[in-house]
């Protein structure tokens, strides 16, 4: 799977486009059955627990200044790659500063906040996550907290694909 930046700014539109079967693009997410190494691998994990069919998501995440995803979990792993802006992941293992052109993995069901710190402009990140199928066309996003649902929710997701494999 690979995504492309197209150059969108604003949160309503995405920033990319993202395509089955190639590899042309500024990103490439691979599910292989052998580990991936080298300068061009931004990152290789065994994903586990997920029950065939399944589907290979990708999607961004769009934060204008001031947005918070309060503490909250995903039903699919995968992972991330900050693409503008800066943010900061907390999650069981600790809190870490995102900044453009680093990536992170994210298990399922492993509860996480992301608060972006920019002061002007949009942070966005790029996601690539296995999700079981019952979550085609469905957002994987649960709150751990029901009582923040009443918080504003800022972020924007934009769906790119879902592929069942």
């Amino acid at each position: 799977m690979a995504w492309r930046d197209t150059g969108g700014q604003d949160a309503s539109v995405p920033a990319g486009s993202a395509q089955m079967n190639g590899r042309e693009g500024d990103l490439f997410f691979a599910i292989t059955a052998a580990v991936m190494s080298g300068d061009e691998a931004l990152g290789c994990q065994e994903v586990s627990g997920v029950q065939r069919p399944w589907a290979l998501r990708v999607d961004e995440v769009a934060f204008p200044v001031g947005a918070v995803a309060h503490r909250h979990t995903h039903t699919g792993s995968g992972w991330r790659h900050l693409v503008s802006g800066s943010l900061r992941i907390e999650a069981e293992h600790g809190a870490e500063i995102m900044h453009p052109g680093m990536s992170w993995f994210e298990p399922a069901n492993s509860p996480v906040r992301a608060v972006a710190l920019q002061t002007v402009g949009m942070t966005r990140f790029v996601r690539c996550m296995v999700i079981p199928t019952a979550y085609k066309g469905r957002s994987t996003f649960q709150l751990c907290d029901p009582e923040d649902a009443a918080l504003p929710r800022l972020q924007v997701t934009h769906r790119h694909v879902d592929h069942v494999l």
